[in-house]
């Protein structure tokens, strides 16, 4: 592990919501998170940069002259990647994978630490072109010419999981890793071209599975909300009641309420936002206790109802869904279990969980849980915490009054 994550994961060990500053050191953290200038000046100092790191003209010209001797074009906007916190596109991204002459493990790795996404998605035809050339040490140029060989298709289309039909990523790596010949790949797209119209088809199917375990009829929601409303007791007064959790009923429950009850909303929280829009966004966006990465594609009502309805998202809206998910079904389920909506859990469940989460994150395409990556890093702490799931919410309560309390006032002085 290297220093940057140590320091992080020491951040998660020591704090607790107990801490008399935990605000100020929640901001603390917050403000650690590498930018992409900073995380890109790391990555290519490990891999053949050998000048200052805080030479940005030196960066930009070893960058430039990479990309010369791979024959790559350089983007106009390089001056920028090491003056500004902007991030690039994924094309770009390849690209730059392919002038610094990364392996597939290497790529995996760029993508994790700088670009904070999955790697290749294979599902879309040109990352599979990517993976298939970086994999036989191929150049940029010859996969551009593989590309325009391909029929085009837009993988933003349904996925039915229940179909016996879906190719899975997966079975795409496992075909590639077969094959040497770029004849063979085309004619594998060819072949399975219905089946590029659509990405995500793994995750898609795991996050349905840990959605109707939670929704269903007498489900875990509905379980864990018994227990939840027992122990409202020790956060709100008999006669404050409306400050209590949110819980779901016996029946399947609306998605909002349900999202509401995960988070740890309280009932006047889940009334205020949840008019039309149905969204927090207002409470996340520009608030300083959650980095920008991690409130990008952060869960929300309307990507939920996407994935349960099979619709396209973006990679990185259903990973951190998956977390999330994966999140309240294992501390959930150990609340149920032992029938207490205090129970402590030990370090042996918090590894059990990250190994857990982990493996279903491998599979279906995604890098692994990562202190680097920020909005990783809340769940990494709060499995820290004897009560993961509590911890959780007590940081949400802190994102909302933080600013959530403020625009929840703001309202109720323009309503009356």
């Amino acid at each position: 592990m290297e220093r940057y994550t140590e320091v992080l994961d020491y951040e998660a060990s020591s704090l607790t919501p107990d801490d008399d500053l935990y605000e100020q050191k929640l901001l603390s953290v917050a403000s650690m998170f590498r930018t992409f200038s900073e995380a890109l000046t790391r990555f290519i100092s490990e891999h053949g940069y050998t000048g200052s790191t805080d030479d940005s003209a030196a960066k930009v010209d070893y960058m430039r002259n990479q990309f010369k001797a791979a024959g790559i074009n350089a983007p106009r906007d390089l001056k920028d990647w090491f003056s500004s916190n902007k991030s690039i596109k994924r094309e770009t991204a390849f690209s730059v994978c392919f002038a610094l002459g990364l392996n597939v493990d290497e790529t995996n790795d760029f993508f994790r630490r700088v670009i904070f996404e999955r790697s290749f998605d294979c599902h879309a035809v040109n990352e599979a072109v990517y993976y298939f050339c970086i994999r036989n040490g191929m150049a940029y140029k010859e996969a551009k010419e593989i590309i325009s060989l391909m029929p085009k298709v837009d993988n933003k289309g349904h996925v039915d999981t229940e179909s016996n039909d879906v190719l899975y990523t997966g079975t795409i790596i496992e075909f590639i890793n077969g094959i040497s010949n770029k004849d063979e790949l085309i004619a594998y797209v060819n072949e399975h071209i219905t089946q590029f119209g659509y990405n995500n088809a793994t995750a898609t199917k795991h996050t349905q599975d840990l959605w109707n375990t939670i929704s269903r009829k007498n489900g875990l929601a509905y379980q864990e909300g018994l227990l939840l409303a027992e122990g409202n007791a020790y956060r709100v007064s008999e006669d404050d009641s409306s400050e209590a959790f949110t819980t779901v009923s016996s029946d399947p429950d609306s998605v909002w309420y349900l999202y509401c009850q995960i988070l740890g909303l309280d009932k006047h929280q889940t009334k205020k936002f949840g008019g039309e829009i149905r969204s927090i966004k207002s409470v996340l966006v520009d608030n300083s206790l959650l980095p920008p990465l991690a409130e990008a594609n952060f869960p929300d009502r309307n990507g939920i109802e996407k994935i349960i309805n099979g619709s396209h998202v973006s990679p990185e809206t259903i990973r951190k869904l998956m977390i999330l998910l994966e999140f309240y079904v294992f501390w959930a389920e150990q609340i149920v279990k032992s029938k207490n909506p205090f129970h402590e859990s030990t370090a042996v469940d918090a590894e059990r969980f990250m190994a857990k989460a982990d493996r279903y994150l491998v599979e279906a395409g995604y890098p692994a849980l990562y202190h680097g990556n920020p909005y990783d890093w809340i769940f990494l702490w709060a499995i820290k915490d004897p009560s993961p799931l509590l911890t959780f919410r007590y940081y949400m309560s802190e994102l909302f009054a933080h600013k959530g309390d403020a625009l929840l006032r703001l309202e109720d002085e323009e309503q009356s």
